[in-house]
């Protein structure tokens, strides 16, 4: 739980709401009483006297280290905001596009187009995806879409907005529509270069004095929607909507918040450079702190709710906005929305082709292994991994063998996968993965193996012996098999079995077999159960065969 949600200010705000009033409506009222300035000034003032409280502690203490460093936080931020009229505003932006189901709509609204972009670009501290919503967690599940989505009602959409939208999509992806599932593949990559090409026509739409009147903005739009062409012939798109919520600097003034709000919003646009965006109802608020719930002293945004990362974004997406407007450029302006286009263009190719040699390379370094997953560990190396995971379990019982299988389950996930700096932390994880696998697996094949062939086979997990039932000539029967040392099986006995599923008979070693025929095999005593089946045919082979062992 965020900590705003504990403000004693958002508590009364919710018994407000109890009684019918908005929730946004009351937690306004309970800080009405002072005014920007004033609660900077009350969270300034409190971060310096909690700091005060710790003089006497030293840093090895948590708490003092914590009020230190928040008092640190908030000094920088007021040296940065310089006596300025300035303060935190979020809003959330919601952007639309046609897609040709959900899968499609997150990769067109979410993942990595159409997103809000700040002055210093692709800002991803400033913004994120946020869940809309009444998108209830059961239409989530159900649809299969994710929180930040929610398809529109074609219904409830204009005719002039479904031409929009539809032609927002591209005609060339259709032709690699055979590539959508690849990861960074055709489809993909003609998506984003689309979008990039939107983008840097919307700069260019600008460059050149288009659209300065509703009769030029027609004509603009009819020459594009003439050279994208019409959709395929049995294409049906749906219609999607996705949020965002951003953060920013602006004055304690709504106005120059909603300004700022709206350019973020127009920075993201549709085939013809027109702004897709806009910034939902009653979510354009300030963020100046909340009151503690455990001490009651007001803390100051720039200490709980930014972060020193954050506040540097901040400041420097703030600093391009004042500068812009010194040189007669305001917030919102062509010249302004020209150069974030274009910005944007550059930034998306960018880290798309960053991400696409980045999986490539991961890629490269994978292995696939026998089940088909795929490992950094080669499958050799594995092979390794599971002998000596086998040889630690020797003499094991499967409750001692589960509680090591949860051990290695956890420092897998818990203590290696905290700390992933290069290819050997991978695989540090990936043979803790395999041990807690193949020590889980013994205790459930030891209990198996013992309810079928009693305690004698107890043995045969360990030594890389399966087994399954089948129906041979003269009956079901058990057939036994052995691990080779190039990893794969090789069926090393045949047992039959009775009515009640229990081997009925002598074991039979298997000698030789050949495609189409019956095993050729050699009978064991009666109630002789082999501890190493592996070992007891290639000494059965040798002596009937001459085959000497492996």
């Amino acid at each position: 739980m965020s900590p705003k949600k504990q403000s004693t200010a958002g508590k009364k705000a919710r018994a407000a709401a109890r009684q019918g009033e908005k929730f946004t409506t009351a937690l306004r009222r309970e800080t009405a009483e002072l005014s920007p300035a004033e609660l900077n000034a009350l969270g300034v003032a409190d971060a310096k006297a909690h700091a005060e409280s710790f003089a006497d502690k030293d840093d090895w203490d948590w708490d003092t280290r914590r009020a230190r460093q928040e008092w640190e936080e908030v000094q920088q931020w007021e040296r940065m905001r310089a006596g300025r009229e300035l303060r935190i505003w979020n809003a959330v932006i919601e952007t639309r596009a046609a897609a040709l189901d959900a899968d499609d709509a997150w990769h067109r609204l979410a993942l990595y187009m159409r997103s809000p972009l700040h002055r210093r670009g692709d800002e991803a501290l400033l913004h994120q995806t946020w869940e809309i919503g009444d998108a209830s967690s059961d239409e989530v599940v159900e649809r299969g879409y994710r929180r930040e989505l929610a398809p529109l009602d074609p219904g409830a959409l204009s005719e002039g907005e479904r031409r929009r939208l539809e032609a927002d999509y591209p005609r060339g992806v259709f032709a690699l529509l055979g590539t959508r599932g690849e990861h960074y593949g055709a489809w993909e990559q003609a998506h984003v270069a689309d979008y990039c090409q939107t983008l840097e026509r919307a700069a260019r739409m600008i460059e050149q004095g288009r659209g300065l009147s509703e009769e030029d903005w027609r004509r603009w739009v009819s020459e594009l929607d003439a050279e994208r062409g019409p959709l395929p012939d049995g294409v049906k798109l749906t219609y999607w909507r996705a949020h965002f919520r951003v953060e920013f600097l602006a004055g304690y003034d709504e106005a120059s918040a909603r300004r700022r709000a709206e350019e973020l919003a127009a920075s993201v646009v549709d085939y013809a450079g027109r702004p897709i965006g806009r910034v939902v109802d009653g979510t354009l608020e300030p963020d100046d702190g909340f009151r503690s719930a455990a001490d009651g002293r007001w803390l100051h945004p720039a200490a709980f709710n930014s972060g020193e990362l954050t506040a540097k974004a901040l400041w420097e997406d703030y600093a391009q906005v004042e500068a812009r407007t010194a040189a007669g450029e305001p917030v919102g302006s062509r010249p302004v929305l020209r150069n974030m286009y274009r910005l944007a263009a550059e930034q998306l190719r960018g880290a798309f082709a960053r991400s696409t040699g980045n999986y490539a390379e991961h890629e490269a370094k994978l292995h696939t292994q026998p089940d088909g997953t795929r490992t950094y560990t080669s499958p050799g190396l594995m092979r390794q991994v599971t002998a000596n995971a086998r040889a630690e379990a020797e003499g094991k019982t499967p409750a001692e063998l589960r509680e090591m299988a949860e051990h290695a389950d956890y420092m897998a996930r818990r203590v290696y996968g905290k700390s992933v700096q290069n290819d050997e932390d991978v695989r540090r994880i990936e043979a803790a993965e395999q041990r807690a696998r193949v020590w889980a697996k013994l205790a459930d094949d030891i209990e198996a193996v013992t309810a079928i062939a009693g305690e004698p086979a107890a043995g045969w997990p360990l030594l890389g012996v399966t087994w399954q039932q089948t129906d041979g000539e003269d009956g079901p029967q058990l057939e036994v098999w052995a691990e080779t040392t190039d990893g794969d099986t090789d069926l090393v006995g045949l047992w039959p079995l009775g009515e009640d599923g229990r081997p009925a008979g002598a074991y039979h070693v298997v000698l030789q077999t050949a495609p189409g025929r019956a095993p050729r095999t050699a009978p064991y005593p009666v109630g002789f159960v082999p501890p190493n089946p592996a070992k007891g045919a290639a000494s059965e082979r040798w002596r009937w065969l001459g085959i000497e062992p492996s």
